[in-house]
């Protein structure tokens, strides 16, 4: 089954075609914009590849947290190539995406502006989908609660904003490790999405949803 996903959670936008025979993509970090690449993104995508859109038989997107205006793009852009070719469309998170480029123990941080930022544990293992531990949250990086033993791999937009404050946690018994200047990354999305397509977890493009967590906040901006 061919795979075409997106992630467009953060500054980054990055587009990806998953096939029998590998995974291709196109990633770019592009500030603002979003809804002016992607579509281009995955035009040249496709022909660079010999493939075309109906050749697809799975969309899937990274549906955040993040960037309500690039999770809103994103979204509706897979949720109406999805409905018009009356395929299956799977959302996966963008920090499990962040967290599956690691091993050991990932904290996934996604700069939340507001001075915080969207974060979620998660135990990594090769070769498997990252199993995350407790729930996704949004918090003040101080607020976090971190295992208090062993090393923290943390990656994301937030280490790169609060790297300083994370460090601090450090401990006798707690060690961490940054990745400078990782973002989310369709092809990582492509990658989730086949597993959880094994697992069943597609669902009807009509009701495809980002995940805001930030849920106060989201609804003040869509009723703008």
């Amino acid at each position: 089954m061919n795979i075409l996903a997106l992630d467009s959670s953060t500054e980054a936008c990055s587009v990806a075609l998953l096939t029998k025979q590998n995974v291709v993509e196109k990633f770019e970090v592009v500030g603002r914009g979003h809804a002016e690449h992607l579509l281009p993104m995955i035009n040249a995508l496709l022909k660079e590849n010999g493939a075309s859109i109906d050749d697809i038989g799975l969309f899937a997107y990274g549906s955040g947290p993040g960037s309500f205006t690039g999770l809103r793009i994103g979204t509706a852009m897979m949720q109406g190539l999805a409905l018009a070719r009356e395929r299956k469309l799977i959302a996966v998170s963008s920090l499990a995406a962040l967290a599956s480029r690691q091993q050991g123990t990932v904290l996934s941080v996604i700069d939340a502006r507001m001075d915080q930022i969207y974060h979620g544990l998660y135990r990594v293992q090769k070769n498997n989908s990252p199993e995350l531990s407790g729930k996704i949250s949004v918090s003040y990086p101080d607020e976090i609660d971190l295992p208090d033993s062993g090393n923290i791999i943390l990656t994301g937009t937030g280490w790169d904003r609060y790297k300083d404050k994370f460090m601090l946690m450090k401990s006798a018994d707690r060690e961490i490790t940054g990745i400078d200047n990782e973002y989310p990354h369709a092809a990582d999305i492509a990658r989730l999405a086949l597993y959880g397509s094994g697992q069943g977890r597609e669902t009807d493009p009509a009701n495809a949803l980002p995940h805001y967590v930030r849920n106060k906040v989201a609804k003040t901006m869509a009723e703008r």
